[in-house]
């Protein structure tokens, strides 16, 4: 026992440093492999379509989804870009405005504002603020050359999947087995990259026309972050909320759009993370609240800001596989919510 509890932490500890060391390798294949499942599942949805049933899109499935998450992501990166710029601009109003908030609630309240609180306002940097976390977000494209080559590779390598499966078992009963249990865990966990995404643009697009509503400024920007902290739940949906109202507070000093943003985004993220994602996605995201907020800690000090945007996803995928294993399922168990599991027979 004490010797297989030694190996035990020997091993966490190899596979922890290898997650630190690998950084900078590992990174752009986490983010490659959940590009590869989005590909993946849009090509299968593709591939389906009938047009008075005729499939016509059978053979050119794949370079169609291909297609499209390539413009999409290129359409990300252009934006971000553009709001940096659009940032530095407009960071003198706001800061402006923070002083004209300050004396107002000075003078709704009766009490003056504290010299240090007004010391801080002044020296607040709000172009700098928000040109980080465009940053943090451009840094997920930082390795695009090599993302798209680990994509390309798994899209080569998928054909032959099947071929090193009959080779590595060749007992057709096992192979049989390992086949039917892998093509589960493939199918659950396409169905969870998809469902994810899916439902995150929904809630990325309705918040745009909120924003938009409102006229908060850089609306495309705040969607696209909505679009990616909802992969992020709980804490992600609370920070999509509060990041667009706070520039909202600074941009039109008055609060009237803040509790307008406030309460219309806020009950976005009530209906779609609590009533749609939960009837589209059944129990494949079942993660406890802690395991969450542990994942986020865990990921974000191995791989920062990239890190914690791909905690989740990395988490279920894993909680996926090891519910699919008797071996590994109670920790599966221990990872869910309510111990309940979908896994294949």
């Amino acid at each position: 026992m004490p010797q297989r509890l030694t190996a035990t932490i020997v091993a966490l500890a190899a596979v922890i440093a290898f997650l630190v060391i690998g950084k900078s390798l590992l990174v752009p294949f986490a983010i490659a492999l959940i590009i590869w499942y989005i590909i993946d599942a849009i090509s299968l949805k593709i591939h389906g379509l009938s047009i008075y049933g005729i499939q016509p899109f059978q053979h050119v499935s794949l370079f169609l989804a291909l297609v499209v998450v390539v413009l999409l992501l290129s359409g990300m990166v252009q934006m971000i870009g553009d709001t940096v710029e659009q940032v530095k601009i407009a960071a003198p109003n706001y800061q402006d405005n923070v002083t004209k908030i300050l004396e107002r609630l000075a003078s709704l309240t009766g009490v003056e504002v504290a010299p240090a609180i007004a010391h801080w306002a002044k020296d607040l940097d709000l172009g700098g603020i928000i040109g980080s976390f465009a940053a943090a977000i451009m840094g997920l494209a930082g390795n695009a050359g090599l993302v798209a080559i680990y994509v390309v590779f798994l899209l080569l390598e998928e054909r032959y999947f099947g071929i090193k499966l009959r080779i590595m078992f060749p007992d057709a009963d096992r192979h049989r087995k390992i086949t039917q249990m892998l093509d589960a865990i493939q199918i659950q966990i396409r169905q969870y990259v998809y469902i994810k995404t899916m439902v995150s643009a929904l809630t990325g697009i309705l918040s745009y026309a909120v924003l938009l509503w409102v006229g908060v400024d850089y609306a495309p920007f705040w969607a696209l972050l909505i679009f990616m902290l909802n992969y992020i739940p709980t804490i992600g949906s609370m920070i999509a909320v509060l990041l667009p109202t706070a520039l909202s507070l600074v941009q039109f000093d008055t609060f009237g759009p803040f509790i307008t943003l406030l309460v219309s985004l806020g009950t976005l993220q009530v209906l779609i993370g609590n009533v749609l994602e939960p009837r589209l996605m059944g129990s494949s995201l079942n993660l406890s609240p802690l395991v969450v907020i542990l994942a986020l800690s865990f990921w974000g000090q191995m791989w920062g800001v990239t890190g914690m945007f791909l905690s989740v996803p990395i988490t279920v995928i894993s909680m996926i596989v090891l519910a699919n294993f008797p071996q590994t399922r109670a920790i599966a168990v221990a990872m869910s919510e309510n111990g309940r599991l979908k896994i294949s027979t």
